[in-house]
């Protein structure tokens, strides 16, 4: 007991010695006493004390509970944080996303005091940094020493921006600062000890609900209240961690060398855009295969699609439950027809020859923005498109800072008779009983099983001049499915280009453009010099 009213002396002293303080203090919460003792007087006389502190009690616990459990960083009361890979980020990347969510686990670990420490959030960006740093750059013992001091001043940049916008969706969250927190604690704290006080004083007032309330605060409402401040806290916090490692992540992975400005245009438009056919944006589709596998026949007949009306392509992507406005980026694709490879080699001797035609290939289809790998159904799978995929496949497990494009694989010649007798078509190559949508399906998986998991979309298409079929039905919903994966290539693509410019052509473009800006300027004074009388 003595320890219970040991504060409240503490606080009667101050209000004594601060008396002004006092006062404003009982003209601010007098009245509300005042009408608290008045309605409780009114329910004692109208016989429904128990009724109101029962609903009391239940309206308390239960916003307690409520609150605690929908402010916990699962819940959509708080704004949600995107735990999600970016979009921008490669396999290497993703490694380093666990160590931005392991940090950010540090905070339910964390007592409330620490969490509302300035100091706290200081030294948690600075073991980010580090933690990152490490392992990007294992062998290097001083790593923060290859970051350019501006990639790292965009970096912060960039995090202050998404957090302040973040912050912004609570209401009133623009202008909370540290101590805020702290009063809010404290006054937290005083409202408490007060509720022990009364919780103490009720039960000689009115044993049953005095000893009721007691027992329901103590068990439920004060743990899920303090759960309730805690989970608002670290939402705040792992917020903070979130945004912090999203960006140290693009600067560790060069990705912020283009700049803030670049950056923020690339990556935060709406997805799928309707670009221009020029645009320098326009997404690169490298159709790949053995020499005479059909990979011209079905670079045309994609083109001829979109030559008259789309309506049936844009009627069939809705079937499927795709957007019909995926045709209109369909029709800005760019085809780039590879060389084929030999296919002459066998599993047990590997010609020279065979093996440069296919490097060639793998060479030339890593920077592209999706792949299209061509087989003739005729041969079925031969070991060169079986080596072929297993080399494409290999250069992105050699380079994990690379991601690997989407892949289609597309069987041609369906329409030939090793298929079946007669071609007919339509044909159901997923679920249909002839001969031949049996045979298809039989090669769909025979390719499954062999290619790497990477080359796991599979269509087919027969392409004869008068009853052609395929296309439309298979090969370009399928590459419709795959869009939103080659844009995040494309997207990759393009940072990562801009990001391993050596650092003298980085200059050099920089001159250029501070020339051109000095020509101009010399240019308006000479107009304006002519100009003046």
């Amino acid at each position: 007991m003595g320890d219970m009213l040991r504060p409240w002396r503490a606080g009667l002293q101050i209000l004594l010695r601060e008396w002004r303080t006092g006062v404003l203090l009982i003209l601010l919460v007098g009245p509300f006493l005042a009408y608290i003792g008045f309605g409780t007087l009114w329910l004692i006389e109208r016989g429904w004390m128990l009724v109101a502190v029962i609903a009391w009690i239940v309206a308390g616990g239960a916003f307690a509970i409520l609150a605690a459990r929908w402010t916990t960083s699962v819940r959509t009361v708080m704004p949600p944080l995107d735990w999600d890979a970016p979009k921008t980020f490669s396999p290497q990347d993703r490694e380093a996303w666990k160590i931005v969510q392991d940090d950010a686990q540090e905070a339910e670990k964390l007592a409330m005091e620490a969490l509302i420490d300035g100091d706290r959030y200081i030294e948690t960006g600075r073991d980010l940094l580090k933690h990152l740093a490490a392992h990007y750059h294992p062998d290097s013992t001083h790593p923060l020493d290859e970051v350019p001091v501006v990639e790292l001043l965009t970096a912060l940049e960039l995090a202050a921006e998404d957090l302040a916008k973040l912050t912004r969706q609570v209401p009133g969250g623009d202008l909370i600062t540290l101590s805020h927190w702290r009063r809010a604690i404290q006054m937290a704290g005083y409202i408490s000890k007060a509720n022990d006080l009364y919780a103490l004083v009720s039960p000689f007032l009115n044993p049953l609900s005095g000893l009721t309330r007691i027992g329901t605060r103590e068990l439920i409402v004060k743990p899920a209240w303090k759960n309730m401040q805690q989970n608002v806290l670290r939402w705040f916090f792992q917020a903070y961690v979130n945004r912090m490692g999203v960006h140290l992540i693009e600067l560790f992975s060069g990705r912020l060398a283009i700049g803030a400005d670049q950056y923020r245009r690339l990556t935060r438009r709406g997805s799928l855009p309707v670009l221009p056919a020029d645009g320098d944006d326009m997404l690169i589709i490298d159709v790949v295969g053995a020499r005479e596998s059909g990979k011209s026949r079905l670079i045309a007949a994609a083109k001829e699609v979109f030559e008259g009306d789309d309506r049936p392509i844009r009627a069939r992507l809705e079937g499927m439950g795709l957007e019909g406005a995926l045709v209109d980026r369909l029709k800005n694709v760019r085809y780039v027809e590879v060389p084929g490879y030999s296919t002459r080699s066998t599993p047990e001797h590997d010609s020279r020859t065979d093996r440069q035609t296919r490097e060639a290939a793998v060479a030339a289809t890593v920077d592209c923005d999706l792949l299209i790998l061509v087989i003739d159904g005729r041969k079925s799978l031969r070991p060169a498109d079986v080596a072929f995929a297993q080399d494409w496949d290999k250069f992105f497990i050699q380079h994990p800072n690379r991601e690997p494009p989407p892949v289609l694989v597309v069987v041609t010649g369906v329409d030939r008779p090793e298929f079946g007798t007669v071609w007919a078509p339509p044909y159901d190559w997923a679920a249909g009983q002839g001969v031949r949508e049996t045979a298809v399906r039989s090669l769909f998986e025979s390719l499954d099983a062999t290619l790497p998991p990477g080359f796991s979309t599979f269509a087919a298409a027969g392409l004869p001049e008068q009853s052609s079929f395929g296309m439309v039905e298979h090969v370009l919903p399928a590459l419709a499915a795959q869009l939103h994966r080659a844009e995040r290539a494309a997207l990759l693509r393009r940072l990562q280009s801009v990001a391993s410019r050596s650092k003298v052509g980085r200059v050099a473009s920089q001159l250029g453009q501070q020339g051109k800006q000095v020509w101009a300027h010399l240019k308006n004074r000479r107009k304006k010099a002519k100009t003046t009388p």
